[in-house]
């Protein structure tokens, strides 16, 4: 029966959404509307959603799976802008759970390229009535209201719920967040707002009583640069959020990497590849499975739980992905065992080019 071949990582196909300010591009999203599809092997052509109603646990893992149900818990897109992005806010899990029926929204935005003068807008500088901001996101002078700072490439921001924020200039930024379309733009600089796909009312009125109208600290403002890590190892690896809902890291691929999950069942992971190209390799060759994936930059690949064992093997130097997976406990994260400092160097591995 086709429910008992083994699982195999897969490689998704983008979706691809154009805007007056610019493009959004879905990686991996499980939405109904946006659904992306599998590009490989026997799973080809099914979207994250038939996936995700056929393999349930055996896709995301058991705890996820507890506690996610068949939604397939974060979502993963590039952001093209070049303008004026729209003011928005999300709600949180709670919001959106009672009113929507869906998950809320915290996000992970990181920046992969940026031109001089691009200008990040998160929170606002002082309390603000909620009159006053009404007026000022209708006029479009909101961002007076806003923090507002310069971006470069390898910035990195969390954007919490409830949290106004936008992009002004021309960028490239990687999201990921809870798998949720609960997006409420509050302002759109006076271009037309776009057919609501979702089917939801989206705006400004419906946000008013979870937009966090106090002053955000300045200081979550600024980002966080990333650090030259080539000293720690074979593997460098930077934690940048870790929330209940998702966590991610960035690693900086100079040797083959590891990976088990000790048969735990935990969660999947998901690869986004940045920079370079990687190749995602099984211990084992199967021909009912993919032994291999080759992946370049702007490409996105799943790994399931059921597969407990693979390796990353960069085909570039100076290749950089970022990795993303649930983690719904406080125990020491053992998914990317090079981390250990006990055995710096046990999980990694050289191939050569026949391996690849």
């Amino acid at each position: 029966m086709e429910e008992e071949k083994q699982l195999y990582p897969f490689r998704l196909i983008s979706i691809e959404d154009e805007f007056q300010w610019g493009k959004e591009i879905w990686r991996l999203a499980d939405l109904g509307w946006r659904d992306t599809p599998v590009r490989d092997g026997w799973l080809a052509g099914n979207s994250m959603g038939e996936i995700m109603e056929t393999y349930l646990d055996r896709i995301v893992g058991d705890d996820v799976f507890d506690s996610f149900g068949q939604q397939f818990p974060f979502q993963i897109k590039s952001l093209g802008v070049n303008g004026k992005m729209p003011l928005m806010v999300s709600p949180d899990d709670e919001i959106a759970r009672q009113r929507y029926d869906s998950l809320g929204k915290e996000k992970l935005w990181y920046v992969c390229k940026a031109e001089s003068g691009t200008r990040l807008l998160l929170g606002l500088r002082k309390y603000v009535e909620t009159a006053d901001f009404i007026d000022a996101c209708i006029s479009g002078e909101v961002d007076a209201l806003m923090n507002s700072a310069s971006i470069k490439a390898g910035d990195y921001f969390h954007i919490p719920t409830g949290i106004p924020h936008c992009i002004m200039g021309k960028a490239e930024i990687l999201e990921i967040s809870e798998s949720s379309a609960l997006d409420f733009r509050l302002c759109s600089w006076g271009e037309p707002m776009p057919e609501n796909d979702t089917g939801l009312s989206l705006g400004l009125v419906d946000a008013l009583d979870f937009i966090d109208r106090d002053k955000f600290p300045a200081e979550k403002l600024m980002g966080f640069s990333l650090e030259d890590r080539r000293e720690k190892g074979p593997a460098n690896v930077l934690r940048l959020l870790s929330l209940p809902q998702f966590s991610s890291k960035l690693i900086t691929l100079d040797d083959a990497l590891h990976i088990s999950a000790s048969g735990s069942n935990e969660s999947c992971v998901a690869y986004s590849c940045i920079k370079g190209e990687f190749t995602l390799q099984l211990p084992k060759v199967d021909d009912e499975k993919i032994d291999y994936l080759p992946i370049k930059a702007g490409e996105t690949v799943l790994v399931p739980a059921e597969v407990d064992e693979f390796y990353l093997l960069p085909r570039s130097s100076g290749t950089t992905l970022i990795e993303t997976l649930v983690e719904l406990h406080t125990e020491p994260d053992t998914y990317l065992d090079s981390e250990s400092d006990s055995h710096p160097h046990s999980h990694s591995h050289s191939f050569s080019c026949s391996d690849c």
